[in-house]
């Protein structure tokens, strides 16, 4: 990693989450049609992608990642320049394919270590209950169960996605490796829970909303939105601090 491209993440307060979604909402806004396309491509080439056997999930994750990094990129340019094309989806397949993929790549280890270690989990907790007699009350073996799995894929899950959050973005504009940009994505995520919080939390609520009230075909519009609000907090965490560096 290059020192002098990574600067130390700000400690914003939460109600930064509001804003974030707000900018994102405005960089998206002048130019509609253009970030629709890119949702369209984005969304179509998923769709190709995780059908396909056994490498379908993996390469769809690597998509994902080279495509975001290609949208965040792309509303870097639309910030400073005021102009976007559609072409500018594929910067991070241009620039930073390699770096991009392998988050994609570990994106997908992650989730298959979160199953494993589910269940190895339920497994440890179904011989605990065996051992203590438990395992005769179908209904405690059941609760628990559900309850460890759901505990154990939580803090997977969440962990991956404070790792993924920055991490297009560094790479793409700050050009870090990808170990470095989940690494510092932690970090800087970590370090704003409640901003972070708070912006999971609108967009686990409006994300659904928005697709299932215009019957799925709002997903092409909350890809590239997702991406210009993740600028959007990058920009606030990450790109307002460029003096200070690690």
């Amino acid at each position: 990693m290059h020192s002098h491209h990574i600067p130390v993440p700000a400690r914003v307060p939460p109600g930064r989450a509001l804003i974030w979604l707000r900018e994102g909402w405005q960089l998206f806004m002048k130019h509609p049609a253009v970030w629709v396309a890119m949702g369209a491509v984005t969304f179509l080439l998923l769709a190709i992608a995780v059908p396909l056997p056994l490498i379908g999930r993996v390469l769809a994750m690597v998509v994902l990642q080279v495509l975001a990094g290609g949208m965040i990129a792309a509303a870097r340019h639309a910030d400073e320049a005021g102009t976007l094309q559609l072409n500018e989806l594929w910067e991070g397949l241009r620039k930073h394919a390699a770096n991009l993929a392998m988050i994609g790549v570990l994106q997908g280890i992650a989730l298959t270590a979160a199953g494993i270690l589910t269940m190895i989990t339920s497994l440890a907790l179904g011989l605990l209950l065996d051992l203590t007699g438990l395992s005769h009350f179908s209904l405690i073996t059941v609760v628990l169960s559900w309850t460890a799995d759901l505990f154990v894929s939580f803090i997977v899950v969440v962990g991956m996605l404070l790792a993924l959050w920055f991490a297009p973005a560094l790479v793409m504009l700050n050009r870090a490796s990808p170990f470095d940009a989940m690494r510092l994505s932690f970090q800087a995520t970590t370090h704003n829970l409640g901003a972070a919080g708070l912006l999971s939390l609108l967009l686990v609520i409006g994300v659904p909303l928005i697709v299932f009230s215009t019957f799925g075909l709002g997903i092409v519009l909350v890809i590239p939105l997702v991406a210009t609000t993740i600028y959007a907090s990058w920009r606030d965490v990450i790109g307002a601090n460029p003096a200070t560096v690690i």
